[in-house]
């Protein structure tokens, strides 16, 4: 009889792991923390599984705050590549990215690298909108807030299975 409950608990376990196995970044390029010998022509960003185009901003922002994005992310199977202006400064970079992964779920998150030598700045690409940066803050909440929820089902549950195991362990002897 304790057979069952423990196969049952153990299905309730694996359940919210399953469930929270959404796509992932794994590498990016230039790495986090890298330093780079003159700026580099694109950004790459590699997932676990294909991105969606809907929702995908990759901004790369230079030494003095501006952009050198260059036109927007392009998808390629697991990779996103965002294009950087030629002409960027040497300095530090910070890459800001959103996607959306191949089940719907938002991902989003930032990487810093840093450039040794390059040309002078000149014109910079688009700054992100006000409405895509907001997009991005606002899924990264839900995001923070749903990877709560699984796990704390999972315990309910499993407090439940217990409680009727031990209730009808108790009937019987």
């Amino acid at each position: 009889m304790l057979a069952p409950a423990v196969a049952a608990c153990a299905l309730v376990l694996g359940l919210p792991s399953s469930a929270l196995a959404h796509d992932g970044l794994v590498g990016t390029s230039p790495a986090d923390g890298t330093t780079v010998t003159g700026a580099p022509g694109v950004v790459e960003l590699e997932f676990t599984g294909e991105p969606l185009p809907l929702g995908t901003l990759v901004a790369v922002t230079g030494p003095d705050g501006a952009s050198v994005s260059s036109g927007s992310a392009d998808i390629s199977g697991a990779t996103v590549t965002q294009a950087v202006a030629p002409d960027a400064p040497p300095g530090a970079y910070r890459v800001e990215w959103r996607s959306t992964s191949s089940d719907g779920h938002p991902l989003s998150g930032t990487f810093d690298f840093a450039v040794t030598a390059g040309a002078d700045p000149a014109a910079t690409g688009p700054e992100p909108s006000a409405e895509a940066v907001e997009l991005a803050a606002t899924a990264t909440a839900a995001d923070e807030g749903m990877s709560l929820v699984w796990p704390a089902a999972g315990a309910v549950v499993l407090v439940g299975l217990v409680a009727v195991v031990v209730t009808r362990l108790r009937r019987r002897g």
